[in-house]
């Protein structure tokens, strides 16, 4: 049983809107008065969203402000941040918000993509527990109330001639009416009562959790490739499009970099030289890119456990213009906070809608289980061009997909085709040494089939800060930081594994085919007709924070 969600990938795949160019001489004097800012009362400081500059396309910096060290520049906790997705802007936003050390803490996001800000990138996903991230962090209505479509619903049918019902959940009425998993509590807006369960395009959350970072500790850098990452020294090198290159080194670097993760490479390559007590100094702690093998998931010369695996499950995915013409509606008002899905043989389609007011858009999901041909994780969400919306439609009618969604196929002017890839888990998410953390999809990438990516991302995000504020000023000791780290990997990995092999579990059997197909749709039934499916959907928006 499918819930919204996109595709398996990570906060690489992140994403969008125009970017303010910096010069050299700004950029250093907002350095010299950046502690006099600080320490202004808090009335007064100017909460506007961080400055974002385009490295491909800025003036390249000296070679030696180049290799100048960060975490070294005076008593400030310094951290990188790889990805502007959700992983890594609510990563951000949570260690702004929680981590008070010494002085100060500065946060740099690094991402490759130069449109990461696009806000025409990607496409919708399902927001419930990260919903609950946001509220606690303070920034709820800005964030997701602006940007979410509500979900009060999802209904699951057959792809025969009677559109045989299998199941429906009423998310208000499985939060409101739990006495199990204390949902009247964690799922339900203390200030407004609201369940707090929506569906979100992701550009709009992107933009709305940018615009909310606080640019006196905040720095956004777009088209920056990162091509090695130390994990001894926290030292990353990067590379930007005009060829120039650049090592900076920080007190933390967390990888939200997604399922293609630089960073996880690097935790698990030093967590296994450290267990072999390897002596050179490169092999137990730098990860570059000239290490990688094939990312698609299938064979390399690298352990598994750095590798993402491929599901045997494809994506296509496509999204609408905004439907505001009350004359030529794309969906039906009376249908927008219901995700239908459709069931065949060997696949099965979503429809839902996405979005605040007047910038709902509406997402179609078709999902098969078939070779992986050409298509890859595609972790920046760019469309493909080589899906036409003929070839889009001609799929879908031969998979016996109902006019609705071929309805609305027609009207996506967007699509992207994508592999669903998952990692194997990790016993711990850091490196020994305490400099390299992973969060999101670069720590779990999951099968989206139970609409959990983002959502497990974004309480990473939440509890990783939590951890860091437990230990305060002694946050910059590197003993003390492990054990920060251990305390947040030792909370998330448990809730994340059981998501992660349930989604790898619901996503082989919704595209099941023949006999498997059969079996499905009687399990399902069945399910829906004693409320289990409700319940299901349930304990995955749990936040476990």
């Amino acid at each position: 049983m499918s819930f919204p969600a996109t595709a398996t990938r990570g906060a690489s795949s992140s994403w969008w809107w125009s970017n303010v160019q910096r010069t050299d001489d700004v950029a250093q004097n907002h350095r010299r008065h950046r502690k006099r800012h600080l320490y202004r009362n808090e009335a007064r400081r100017r909460r506007r969203p961080p400055a974002t500059r385009n490295v491909a396309s800025s003036s390249s910096r000296g070679a030696e402000e180049g290799r100048s060290s960060d975490a070294e520049e005076d008593d400030a906790f310094s951290v990188c941040v790889l990805g502007c997705g959700p992983a890594g802007l609510t990563t951000a936003l949570a260690i702004q918000k929680l981590v008070v050390p010494t002085k100060e803490t500065r946060v740099v996001l690094f991402d490759k993509n130069p449109n990461a800000m696009d806000g025409n990138l990607g496409g919708g996903f399902n927001i419930n527990g990260g919903a609950a991230v946001l509220e606690k962090l303070g920034v709820y209505d800005e964030v997701f109330s602006e940007n979410a479509n509500k979900l009060r619903g999802v209904l699951s049918r057959r792809c025969d001639k009677d559109r045989t019902r299998l199941f429906d959940v009423d998310v208000e009425e499985e939060v409101r009416s739990d006495f199990l998993l204390n949902a009247k509590e964690l799922l339900v807006n203390k200030k407004s009562g609201e369940v707090m369960a929506g569906t979100v395009m992701r550009a709009d959350l992107n933009k709305g959790l940018r615009e909310v970072l606080n640019e006196e500790t905040c720095e956004v850098e777009l088209g920056c490739e990162i091509v090695s990452v130390n994990a001894e020294s926290g030292e990353i090198e990067l590379r930007r499009k005009d060829g120039t290159a650049e090592t900076r080194r920080f007190d933390l670097i967390v990888g939200a970099d997604g399922i293609d993760s630089l960073a996880r490479k690097c935790v698990v390559k030093s967590n296994r030289s450290s267990s072999s007590s390897s002596s050179s100094k490169n092999n137990n702690n730098d990860y570059n890119n000239s290490n990688e093998s094939d990312r698609s998931g299938r064979s390399g010369s690298t352990s598994s456990l750095e590798e993402p695996i491929y599901s045997g499950i494809k994506i296509l995915f496509g999204v609408t213009g905004v439907d505001d013409k009350p004359e030529d509606l794309i969906r039906d008002v009376s249908e927008q906070t219901t995700a239908h899905q459709w069931f065949g043989d060997g696949a099965y389609s979503l429809v839902f809608t996405g979005g605040g007011e007047n910038k709902k858009r509406h997402n179609l999901a078709f999902c098969s289980n078939e070779p992986l041909g050409s298509a890859n994780s595609n972790p920046s969400w760019r469309a493909n061009s080589l899906v036409t919306k003929e070839y889009a439609h001609n799929k879908m009618m031969k998979a016996n997909m109902p006019a609705d969604v071929l309805r609305i196929c027609l009207r996506c002017e967007r699509f992207f085709e994508i592999g669903v890839f998952f990692h194997e888990p990790l016993d711990t998410w850091s490196s020994p040494s305490g400099k390299v953390v992973l969060v999101g999809d670069a720590a779990h990438a999951m099968p989206p089939f139970l609409g959990q990516g983002a959502n497990q991302a974004m309480q990473d995000a939440y509890v990783l800060a939590k951890c860091l504020s437990t230990f305060g000023p002694d946050i910059k000791d590197p003993n003390t930081r492990n054990e920060a780290l251990q305390s947040y990997s030792n909370t998330r990995r448990p809730p994340t594994e059981a998501i992660m092999n349930a989604s790898r579990f619901v996503g082989a059997l919704e595209t099941g085919k023949g006999p498997v197909s059969l079996f499905r749709d009687v399990a399902f039934f069945v399910a829906g007709t004693f409320g289990i499916t409700g319940k299901i959907f349930l304990s995955g928006a749990m936040p476990r924070l």
